[in-house]
């Protein structure tokens, strides 16, 4: 089967990491894949350190993009593609328009949410060209239903999915603290990824006032392209909270399963996550999770029962979960399972195989 996984961004977040994880996966599998990436984006130079087949493309505008599409189409024959696969809605115009008429078939990887209504005439011919879109939660498929012209019949449920790597601890708490440089004896409370104002570092540091026992591992780099210095402010805020001595920071780190194993809780603090990969990471690394009850983390959390949910934003309850953190439940490795890598890939590999179901 020829897989050609299609990503215009030049940016290096969720979306793009779970486009080379999958495509790793799939080759695996036995496929042939293609990964059509912006010429020396971070994908691109990933997908070459993956020694994963790469053809360079520009980074098109996102409405209209006919002459980019007539190439891209050029493309997909010479490959003799059987799937276009794809996660940034930015792409689906280029996508939709390269695929009409042709054999191959679109696949969306849902990454996001949809909260606004996509029913103009031009959304629904360009979600009919969708073959399958796959989306990892309940609430998202309910929301796409709603709010896009997309039929049941075009949606399959499969969630993200980790290397099996992710369930087994390889290294000791206290190898992890050294590494990590947080004390020994302390209770730590990890929160890892981009700094940015919606990510909720800020309610950590506030919850940190009420939880005296508590140390925070922040792990990540202000957000690209962004002109407001976040780690500033933040450490601003800590020395004028108090709780400076009680804060330790990392840059971002290409692996964070050291990090996590260094932790007693982690507190995902978004705003509102679609599919919190941070919250599967420490669901996998089997320590107990906060997550903010908002988006797709509490049905992640099911709705409480692997994990303790708390308002977005709210400093206070946050600390109380965190004094009280013994209760928080943990699920085994076994009930995770839908989220590991082997059920990830025979639920793909099932679809793939699957006779055309795109809507007429």
């Amino acid at each position: 089967m020829n897989l050609v996984f299609l990503s215009s961004s030049t940016g290096w977040g969720g979306l793009e990491q779970n486009l080379l994880r999958y495509s790793n996966w799939m080759r695996e599998a036995g496929n042939a894949v293609t990964i059509l990436a912006v010429a020396q984006s971070p994908l691109y130079k990933q997908a070459v350190a993956f020694d994963l087949p790469v053809v360079a493309i520009k980074r098109q505008k996102r409405h209209f993009p006919w002459r980019a599409a007539y190439c891209l189409k050029k493309l997909l024959k010479s490959l003799d593609t059987d799937f276009v696969w794809m996660r940034d809605p930015r792409d689906l115009p280029l996508a939709a328009f390269a695929v009409y008429n042709m054999k191959c078939r679109l696949i969306f990887q849902q990454g996001m949410q949809i909260n606004q209504p996509k029913k103009y005439p031009w959304h629904r011919w360009r979600f009919a060209q969708i073959e399958q879109w796959v989306t990892p939660l309940a609430i998202l498929e309910k929301e796409a239903l709603k709010n896009t012209p997309l039929t049941a019949r075009q949606i399959t449920r499969i969630p993200l999915a980790l290397e099996p790597d992710w369930f087994s601890r390889s290294i000791s708490k206290n190898e992890a603290r050294n590494e990590c440089a947080v004390p020994l004896d302390a209770l730590v409370v990890g929160l890892f990824g981009r700094l940015d104002p919606l990510k909720g570092q800020d309610v950590l540091l506030k919850a940190l006032v009420d939880a005296t026992e508590w140390h925070a591992l922040i792990v990540g780099s202000n957000t690209a392209n962004v002109e407001n210095d976040w780690k500033k402010k933040l450490l601003d805020q800590a020395k004028q909270l108090g709780v400076d001595h009680r804060v330790h920071w990392r840059e971002q780190m290409n692996s964070l399963q050291n990090a996590y194993a260094a932790c007693d809780v982690y507190a995902m603090c978004s705003q509102s996550e679609t599919f919190g990969m941070v919250t599967l990471e420490a669901l996998a690394s089997g320590i107990p999770v906060i997550g903010t009850n908002s988006g797709g983390t509490p049905e992640l959390l099911q709705e409480g029962a692997c994990g303790h949910l708390v308002p977005p934003g709210d400093a206070h309850a946050l600390a109380e979960a965190l004094n009280q953190h013994k209760k928080i439940p943990i699920p085994s490795v076994q009930s995770l399972i839908s989220f590991q890598k082997k059920s990830s890939v025979e639920s793909w590999l099932k679809l793939l195989d699957a006779p055309p179901r795109r809507a007429s």
